[in-house]
């Protein structure tokens, strides 16, 4: 459980000069749990000294940004887009458990960062050997939550702090779009967004908040994603493979709900090579697929960057991945040939 380590944590950010980031392409997950988690530690530690470094963010928090700001017009979005590392004395990396998802002034951490850091994350890790800079005993790490959010606000509720209302929409805003809406959730993520509601939140305004007309690039993306599936079987289930330019999770997303148990979406974004994976929640259940370990052992193997959850995760690398989608493929056999 997380909460023993809750106490050790905060002792330690005590009087220091704190950054917080998460992952490029800020999904709503790591924007809504980097702001949560800011908050507390002003609130509870009285720390001011406590920044926000955030990349690029994705198409649909901006767009979200702009309906949120609508519905609370004196709510903030206060981060910085350049930073000098060691003017802070520890970085909470969040919703990314490995240093190579990162990217400081445009430049992707490929090894060490300079300063100490500490990882909160929701997806599974690997217990490899600690790097010296990981303060490794106070990483809050739970792949039994849907979200980082969750732990963030597991947090808040450990110490009694109230969640103020802005707040709990970017909380369950974060928590609802990485689960999927609940599909890749558990009993806890429903009962998470149970203790949020009150009479103060609309739920279906959060849903509508979110709800953005899809662009046409990601309509023809979609569309070349169904157009060059290659299927196949193994015995009652189908696996698809396709390849993209750009939308890899989207095209993903949407051959599981017309049908694939499993796809595998190779694309290239921003000079990188990404295997975007997606598993039914069924396949999962019977047997015992894990997509998010599969992964985070083939980026070891092979210096890559990978990781995610048993329905939901991606691979990255900066190299031609076309054969890797082999050995993903083998791997995804020999699981499912091992329960039937």
């Amino acid at each position: 459980m997380l909460n023993s380590k809750y106490k050790d944590l905060l002792t330690f950010l005590k009087g220091k000069k704190i950054l917080i980031t998460t992952h490029d392409l800020v999904d709503f997950d790591g924007f809504a749990s980097s702001f949560a988690l800011k908050f507390f530690l002003v609130e509870y530690l009285k720390n001011s000294d406590v920044s926000i470094f955030l990349t690029d963010l994705s198409k649909s928090v901006r767009f979200y940004m702009t309906k949120f700001s609508e519905k609370f017009p004196g709510f903030t979005f206060s981060y910085i887009k350049d930073v000098k590392l060691s003017n802070f004395d520890v970085c909470l990396i969040i919703d990314a458990n490995n240093i190579s998802q990162i990217r400081f002034n445009q430049e992707k951490v490929t090894s060490l960062l300079g300063i100490p850091y500490i990882i909160i994350d929701h997806h599974h890790y690997n217990e490899k050997i600690p790097i010296k800079e990981n303060l490794y005993d106070l990483n809050l790490i739970d792949d039994n939550f849907s979200s980082t959010a969750e732990i963030i606000l597991n947090l808040f509720e450990y110490f009694s702090q109230k969640l103020p209302l802005p707040y709990k929409y970017l909380v369950i805003t974060a928590i609802l779009t990485d689960s999927g809406f609940f599909k890749y959730g558990n009993n806890n993520t429903i009962k998470n967004v149970g203790v949020l509601l009150d009479s103060d939140l609309d739920f279906q305004e959060i849903r509508s908040m979110l709800h953005r007309d899809v662009d046409i690039s990601e309509k023809i993306a979609k569309i070349r994603g169904l157009q060059r599936v290659e299927l196949i079987r193994e015995g009652n289930f189908l696996i698809g493979i396709a390849k993209v330019s750009s939308f890899g999770a989207k095209v993903a997303t949407t051959l599981i709900n017309i049908g694939f148990d499993i796809c595998l979406i190779h694309s290239q974004e921003k000079n990188q090579h990404v295997i975007n994976g997606r598993a039914s929640k069924s396949i999962c259940l019977k047997t015992d697929l894990h997509l998010g370990k599969i992964f985070e052992e083939i980026a070891m193997d092979l210096g890559g960057s990978g990781g995610g959850h048993d329905g939901a995760a991606a691979l990255t690398f900066d190299t031609n991945i076309d054969d890797i989608q082999i050995v993903i493929v083998e791997k995804i056999k020999q699981t499912i040939r091992s329960k039937f």
